[in-house]
């Protein structure tokens, strides 16, 4: 469950070998395949490393409640308004943990030509499911016992423009707050 955040957070994996010594891995390059990572042989994690967050971020998962605790599809979104970004991470919705970067570059267009990191102005509607479509359009999900393929995409995409109505309010709010303190 704790890759899709990784992800949007841009965490960094150190890898560690007792003959080579340590090595710091970005998240985006850390998951290679179907339950394959970019650990050499003799490596272990020794930390994942986050930095502090400078922005609002939410986690939303999909699954069953009396079954096993495995997500059907889960998605994270991380506002970065220091460097006027966003990344979101999807998690099992395709075979490996993956950001959902067209969506990504659509939303900081929007936000940057909004004006909408200094204004603090809310996400149209329209915006918001562009953002949903696009981040559903980056998933490659199977069917199995736990969801159809169909259900992850649509479940990535009503999580996305979820959390992002979720992150952006609390980064409007946020700005409220530091407004009212100047």
């Amino acid at each position: 469950d704790a890759h899709p955040a990784l992800l949007a957070a841009g965490a960094e994996v150190e890898a560690e070998s007792a003959a080579r010594g340590s090595r710091r891995i970005p998240i985006d390059d850390f998951y290679t395949g179907v339950k394959r990572n970019a650990l050499a042989p003799d490596e272990l994690i020794r930390a994942v490393r986050i930095k502090k967050a400078d922005g609002p971020q939410q986690y939303s998962k999909a699954g069953t409640r009396n079954a096993m605790v495995i997500a059907v599809c889960a998605f994270g979104l991380a506002l970065h308004p220091a460097t006027r970004t966003v990344r979101t991470g999807i998690g099992s919705a395709a075979p490996t943990p993956v950001r959902a970067k067209t969506a990504e570059e659509f939303l900081n267009a929007a936000l940057e030509e909004g004006g909408l990191w200094d204004n603090g102005e809310t996400i149209t509607p329209s915006v918001a499911q562009r953002f949903a479509d696009l981040c559903a359009a980056a998933c490659n999900p199977i069917d199995d016992v736990r969801g159809t393929a169909g259900y992850r995409r649509r479940a990535v995409g009503v999580m996305a423009r979820r959390t992002l109505t979720w992150t952006w309010e609390s980064y409007r709010g946020t700005r409220r707050t530091l407004k009212g303190a100047a």
